[in-house]
C-alpha cells in the first residue's frame, strides 16, 4: 500500500510539472483599440487546466499580426520579458511605427505560447506643430 501511495504521489507531481503554461489572455480582446506609441495593460488568466501558475515560471509578450490565408503570426515585436507569470498581468509600450491594422495579436509566452484574439491597433497621432 505504502509504494502504492507513493507511485500515486509522483505520478501527481509529475502531472503537475508537465502541464504547459500558457494562460489564456483577456485583455487584449477582440474589441480593444490601441494606438502605437503608448502603454497598455495586457491581461491574462493565472491558472491553466485548473492549476495555479506557480512562482518561477517566467512569461515573454510579443506583438506581431495574421495575414488572411496565412498561419504565420509575424511575431516581430518583444514588449516584455522575464516577468513573473504567475502576475497575470504587464504593462507593454507599444512601438510607435506601427501601421494601422486590424489584424494584430499579443502573444503570452510561458513554456509555450497562447495568441490574443485579433485586435486594432491604430497608427501613432501625428506630432503637430504649435
Amino acid at each position: 500500500m505504502k509504494s502504492f501511495i507513493t507511485l500515486l504521489l509522483l505520478l501527481i507531481a509529475t502531472a503537475v510539472n508537465a502541464i504547459v503554461w500558457n494562460p489564456e489572455i483577456t485583455v487584449p480582446n477582440a474589441r480593444s483599440k490601441w494606438r502605437a506609441g503608448q502603454q497598455y495593460t495586457v491581461k491574462w488568466k493565472t491558472t491553466v487546466l485548473g492549476e495555479d501558475i506557480p512562482d518561477g515560471v517566467n512569461g515573454t509578450i510579443k506583438l506581431g499580426y495574421l495575414n488572411e490565408g496565412s498561419i504565420n503570426e509575424h511575431l516581430y515585436w518583444d514588449l516584455a520579458t522575464a516577468f513573473p507569470l504567475n502576475s497575470g498581468a504587464q504593462t507593454v509600450t507599444l512601438p510607435p511605427d506601427l501601421e494601422t491594422k486590424n489584424s494584430y495579436i499579443i502573444v503570452v509566452m510561458g513554456d509555450s505560447g497562447n495568441a490574443s484574439p485579433k485586435f486594432t491597433i491604430r497608427a501613432a497621432r501625428p506630432l503637430t506643430s504649435q
